[in-house]
């Protein structure tokens, strides 16, 4: 792994004294404008006018004093990271001055990592919002990541490298500064991922012509390996998570039926190939189809996320839905993201 050059550093400085003093200056971000394609995860295929968020940090005196779990959601449009207050959806903090926050993950103490795409950095925050630590990824960009429970290991998806080269899995040890990367020679785009409970890793993403692939890195192995799908066709990578109860993948398709509308599947993995054995279908609170769940979250019986409404059935609006049932939410709070992408449960 190559040191970061020294222009890279000087812009990373300011954006942490900005994430670990909420009251202190905000980092100004890139200039307004429209987000580079390439570096989106939606599958709305373009990307949206940013919005950056200038404004200082704000936390509610109510997340230090409350013991509750929280979602973490990172908006690429404002680049904020807003934390809720679970179930209700209630904001309780928006941490600001980012550059592009995308995928998020949450480890064993409940601290919440964000990659910061056009930043090259995955960034680690504390149950209540406080800046803990921050990683590099000198080689691309990062968009996804994952926290394995069995090792104290983060493996972080970098979503294409520097230059020309295919994106690729980077894995820090216990979360510390150097990496170790693997890949998948058919993939070239890397998108998001989830451990099992025996330290395998899954994530998905696309080859160089766009067609998703789904991919392993069994425990111990230097490389992987394509995970063929029956059962049906994933379009566009979304989330994927391993449920612990059920001991199969949650894999999300932005594009269900080739389509702009977003679902999930159930996938059994087997030695050879994985197969889909049902699908979820979330609702909007007005009843229609999701448009762009990038990246949500399950955990016990619910799932969240949020939809990047870009089809205009609804504004872009966070989510919690039942789980494995999925249909209309529970609890939604449409008053906050714009473009949303990542989500994490800090318990």
């Amino acid at each position: 792994m190559s040191k970061p050059d020294a222009k890279r550093y000087l812009l990373i400085v300011p954006i942490l004294l900005t994430l670990s003093a909420c009251n202190g200056p905000s980092f100004s971000g890139p200039p307004e404008g429209v987000t580079s394609d390439r570096s989106a995860t939606s599958a709305t295929r373009w990307a949206g006018a940013s919005r950056i968020d200038r404004r200082r940090s704000w936390v509610s005196p109510d997340l230090a004093r409350t013991h509750s779990t929280f979602l973490f959601v990172s908006d690429s449009g404002t680049a904020d990271v807003y934390i809720y207050e679970l179930p209700t959806l209630k904001v309780v903090a928006t941490i600001t001055g980012f550059s592009q926050p995308q995928g998020e993950c949450a480890d064993n103490k409940g601290d919440v990592w964000v990659t910061d795409t056009d930043a090259q950095t995955i960034y680690e925050l504390s149950h209540h919002g406080q800046l803990e630590n921050a990683l590099t990824d000198s080689n691309g960009f990062p968009d996804g990541c994952a926290w394995d429970a069995t090792t104290g290991n983060l493996a972080v998806m970098s979503l294409f490298g520097t230059g020309s080269a295919s994106g690729a899995v980077l894995v820090y040890a216990k979360g510390s500064s150097g990496f170790r990367e693997y890949w998948n020679p058919k993939q070239y785009y890397y998108y998001f991922g989830g451990y099992d409970a025996a330290g395998n890793l899954f994530f998905d993403g696309r080859d160089q012509s766009g067609n998703f692939i789904l991919s392993e890195i069994a425990q111990g192995a230097s490389s992987a390996r394509t995970i063929p799908l029956t059962g049906g066709t994933v379009y566009f990578p979304g989330m994927v998570q391993w449920d612990r109860e059920k001991k199969d993948l949650i894999v999300g398709d932005q594009s269900c039926g080739d389509s702009y509308v977003s679902c999930l599947y159930t996938v059994k993995v087997g030695a050879k190939s994985g197969t889909i054995e049902g699908s979820i279908n979330l609702k909007s609170y007005k009843g229609s189809p999701i448009c762009d769940l990038v990246q949500g979250v399950q955990f016990g019986k619910q799932v969240a996320g949020s939809d990047n409404d870009f089809c205009g059935y609804t504004p872009s609006t966070t989510y919690v839905w039942p789980y494995p049932a999925g249909g209309a939410p529970t609890h939604y709070n449409s008053a906050t993201v714009s473009t949303p992408v990542g989500a994490a449960v800090s318990p």
